[in-house]
């Protein structure tokens, strides 16, 4: 584990719910127009954004229908972001109005700092508000433990591993990973960040900390931070069990005509994962009128459909078709599902990176 860590490093260079019902706005229709004008005035917006070229073609449809509101949008990972918005913020920088994409360490730990504004406060079109428009309620929607302040606009069900049923047979269960047989023969995405540590998390809630310590350091699991090569190992049954993989992967290995009817999805853990389909909001936004409207326009039916179709993603909102079909969460279960993601989820993930140092002295 150890050599592997340093191998991937050396590749990547790193190493109960509050209800908040939005009440009902008679007077909507005014602090929107008051949030247009104000928005018009400002005339900009600077947006921090996934680093997918899809997902900024799309999120750049707002300058057709706002025009008067220059966008500025520049991706960014997560981890690399929060570290450039803490050093801005440290020299008296306040830049960006706003950022869309995933579960980062640095996250709550920011929004803890009071460097995050709610996300809630900024949502007045009736069509956004309704709680019935989203799955299991606007609540849901949000991952902090105040709902308002992170809000996923994103829902697939994230299969924690995924077996070629070939070579393992026709099911696999969490319990099964930690089977000695298997010793060798699972490949795991990169353990530190990502799909992989969130369902590590999710192990380490359900089974415990022998669990997850077994499954680093007695299956010996090959490390990688290549998701084709991890692909490519799934359907070769090199390595049969494939730990981490990112769901999109099997998205682009089917749509380039590979079969993946023999790949299985292991049960007894269930994710759901927003992927990069987040919304925060600093404190102090230059633009702030700018970023209520962008947040609105995001959220509506018609701009969540066209988005979703095309990043092959589901939408929280549940009047969205599905643009993701095989990932689609199973919305009469919505409650059993692990958000890895989650403010709640944090103490597993710290407690999961204990254990992968840990291992890596091995």
């Amino acid at each position: 584990m150890r050599r592997a860590l340093a191998a991937l490093a050396v590749a990547a260079g790193f190493l109960p719910a509050i209800c908040h019902a939005a009440p009902p706005r008679d007077n909507w229709q005014d602090d929107w127009q008051r949030t247009l004008d104000a928005a018009k005035a400002e005339g900009q917006l600077t947006v921090s954004a996934p680093s997918g070229g899809v997902w900024r073609a799309e999120l750049a449809r707002f300058q057709d229908a706002y025009p008067d509101i220059k966008l500025a949008m520049t991706a960014f990972s997560g981890r690399d972001f929060w570290a450039r918005f803490m050093k801005e913020r440290e020299v008296g920088q306040y830049l960006w109005d706003l950022r869309i994409g995933g579960y980062d360490a640095q996250l709550y730990q920011i929004k803890e700092a009071g460097h995050l504004q709610s996300v809630r406060d900024l949502l007045v079109l009736p069509e956004v508000t309704d709680d019935s428009r989203w799955i299991g309620g606007l609540d849901l929607a949000f991952l902090d433990r105040e709902q308002k302040y992170v809000l996923s606009f994103v829902a697939v069900d994230a299969m924690v591993a995924r077996f070629n049923k070939q070579f393992v047979g026709p099911t696999l269960a969490a319990a099964d990973l930690i089977d000695p047989k298997w010793s060798g023969r699972i490949s795991m995405a990169d353990p530190r960040g990502g799909n992989a540590l969130n369902g590590l998390g999710s192990l380490y809630k359900h089974h415990g900390a022998d669990f997850v310590r077994a499954l680093l350091a007695d299956q010996k699991p090959v490390l990688t931070n290549v998701p084709r090569q991890q692909m490519d190992w799934l359907m070769s049954g090199r390595y049969p069990i494939a730990f981490g993989l990112p769901s999109a992967m099997l998205v682009e290995y089917a749509d380039g005509g590979g079969d993946v009817s023999m790949i299985g999805n292991m049960t007894g853990v269930t994710q759901i994962s927003m992927g990069v389909g987040g919304i925060s909001v600093p404190t102090r936004n230059p633009h702030p009128n700018a970023t209520k409207v962008f947040v609105n326009w995001l959220l509506t039916k018609d701009v969540q459909e066209r988005l979703m179709q095309k990043v092959k993603l589901n939408s929280r909102r549940a009047d969205v078709p599905l643009g993701a079909p095989d990932f689609a969460l199973d919305r009469d279960r919505i409650d059993e599902y692990d958000s890895s993601q989650s403010d709640d989820a944090k103490p597993y993930l710290d407690e999961v990176k204990k254990l992968l140092a840990e291992t890596s002295k091995r």
